[in-house]
Parts: structure tokens; sequence; C-alpha cells
């Protein structure tokens, strides 16, 4: 399966960048893929940096050892990144999307609420879940049972000075009581109009009061050829008040 990629990234109307990506090709065992990811920054960029540093070398061990079962590879990259920063104040989401040449799948990897959306095989808009409290109430009440407060769509925990969102994080060591670190992993049988967008969720309404809608929006763009610029302009203009970063990618038929 082969395929085209854009990628772009704005700071939007803040004064900070703290969104990362990462794109590239690997091999390992006979194997060639496309690795497509994005980190969206909280509390600094120093989680999403070090995250965007260490992840093509991750990346290239994990499929050296588990070539033939990509699932795995994705597991044992983010287990490697968690290991990195779990003592780290700062904190990070992070996406990740396999592309096989020899599969038309999509392996996804979900730790946090930056977006991933494919068109699969049968032309069908399948959205990655988010780990927000404020919009996944299973994600919520998860991590009240591991002690965290809810409050206004914010979780705390006992030490924390300050309330995050997400339910799964990277990083965010005094939220480590109750944030789960285990990433959700799936795949997608891909066609020949398949698409992926993978993004921060500055390319959304910020409260994701709206993502039903902007899911259907944006998609509906990219099926119509807009690429990542486009996406990104598009969050600018509508100046969702964060950084906004988009990778599109489509089948070389599409």
């Amino acid at each position: 399966m082969e395929g085209y990629f854009t990628v772009a990234s704005e700071r939007g109307t803040r004064s900070y960048q703290e969104d990362r990506h990462v794109v590239g090709f690997y091999e390992a065992g006979g194997r060639s893929v496309l690795l497509l990811a994005v980190m969206d920054g909280h509390r600094g960029s120093k989680v999403a940096e070090l995250c965007a540093k260490e992840l093509p070398r991750q990346f290239q061990e994990a499929l050296g050892k588990y070539s033939t079962n990509i699932v795995d590879v994705l597991l044992n990259v983010v287990e490697h990144l968690h290991k990195m920063t779990f003592d780290m104040l700062s904190g990070s989401t992070i996406s990740l999307v396999v592309l096989p040449k020899d599969e038309w799948k999509a392996y996804v990897a979900i730790l946090g609420d930056s977006p991933v959306i494919v068109s699969d095989r049968e032309g069908m808009l399948l959205v990655s879940p988010e780990h927000n409290a404020r919009t996944n109430l299973l994600e919520r009440e998860a991590a009240v049972r591991k002690g965290a407060d809810y409050d206004g769509g914010y979780l705390y925990g006992p030490n924390s000075w300050q309330g995050l969102q997400m339910s799964r994080a990277l990083g965010n060591r005094d939220l480590t009581q109750f944030l789960n670190r285990e990433p959700e992993v799936y795949a997608v049988d891909l066609g020949e109009k398949s698409f992926v967008i993978v993004a921060t969720d500055g390319i959304f309404d910020p409260g994701h009061a709206t993502t039903k809608h902007e899911v259907e929006r944006l998609s509906e763009m990219v099926a119509n050829g807009t690429n990542a610029e486009g996406l990104v302009q598009d969050a600018v203009k509508r100046q969702t008040r964060d950084n906004a970063t988009a990778i599109v990618w489509r089948t070389k038929k599409n």
C-alpha cells in the first residue's frame, strides 16, 4: 500500500508552541512502514519535545524486535516513552499511526485526546476515543475510582496544583495516582479511497463541545482534496485558541 502525506503546524493565537510531530519511514525484518505521530504538550513542552526526540529511535528498536506484530511495536514504544517521562511535571498526549507498505491497514495507538480520523475500506469514518474526563464518562469514572477529584471538566490529584482534562497522558508526575498510561491500540482496514488524519485537538473546538460536527466537516474537506495546511489554516481562521497540528495521509489512488 502506497500513499502520500502532508504536514502542517501553527502556534495559532498562543505565544508558545507545545505541539510536536514525527513523520518517517522505517524498515526492519523485511518490512517497510510509515509512522505518523503527534504530541500535544501541556504545562510546557518538555515531555512532548522529549517524545519527539526519542520516538524515532524507540520506534526503530521496537520494529526490529516485533516487526511481525505492529500492535506490540506500538505498545512497546509508548511503554518506553512513559518510563522516560513519568517523573516530569509537564505532560503530553501521544497519537501514533503505522501504515505498513505490505498491508492495507492503519494501526492506531491513542494516549490522550489528540484525534485520529480514518476513512476505512468502506468509506466509514472511524474516530479515535477521547481520553478526556469532560467528554468520556467511563474515563472520568475510572480516574475518580483511583482517587481523582473531578470538578468543572478537570481532574485533580491530592498533590496537584493544576487540573487536567485528560485521563491518560505521559508525564504529569503529580497526577500519577490516577492517570492511565496504557494506550488504546487498534487496526483499521483501508481501501483505495481511504485517508488518515492525525492531529492535535487545536483543529477542533478546544472545549470538545462540537467534536462530532468538526470530525465530519474536516473529513469532508480532506475527502475533497484539502491537505494538512488547509486544516491548520482553517483552525487559525476560526481562532480555536490553541496550537494546531495536522498530518494528512491518503492513498496514491485517492
